[in-house]
């Protein structure tokens, strides 16, 4: 029987879009941080950021983020404070199991968040669908009759 899927903290993103290009933004943030993507979405750009290597806390993957922000050169950290969101999302995996799990955010974390202009966000990533028996067939194929 396999293990039950267990509540756990994924990841930080960092997403940010703004009127301007942010390639450079994402070439200013490397390697502590990568783009999982940049370019244009409608009028504008968008970038979403990820740790070159994710921490085990959620609180300490917004720290290393936020400290990357503020090594940026003072070109790139004006790219920065223009831009119109600036967002770090925490990635979270529900399951069934443990019936409460917690992710503290420290409020240090938060205020300096706030100093950099940014706000906190949640995704919860629905729970995997449970798999029923006879169900590991792929769609569209029927089975052998006797």
């Amino acid at each position: 029987m396999p293990p039950r899927a267990r509540v756990r903290f994924l990841n930080v993103d960092l997403d940010v879009r703004s009127r301007e290009d942010l390639t450079p933004l994402a070439e200013a943030l490397e390697p502590q941080v990568f783009a999982l993507h940049v370019g244009r979405v409608g009028r504008g750009w968008m970038a979403r950021f990820e740790l070159s290597r994710q921490p085990k806390t959620a609180d300490a993957a917004i720290r290393r983020l936020a400290a990357a922000v503020e090594r940026l050169p003072a070109r790139e950290r004006a790219r920065w404070r223009r831009a119109s969101r600036r967002e770090f999302n925490l990635g979270i995996q529900a399951a069934a199991e443990p019936p409460a799990s917690e992710f503290p955010i420290e409020a240090d974390t938060v205020a300096l968040v706030a100093r950099l202009g940014g706000r906190l966000a949640v995704t919860l990533y629905a729970p995997p669908a449970p798999r029923l028996p006879g169900s590991s067939r792929r769609r569209g194929t029927r089975s052998a009759r006797p």
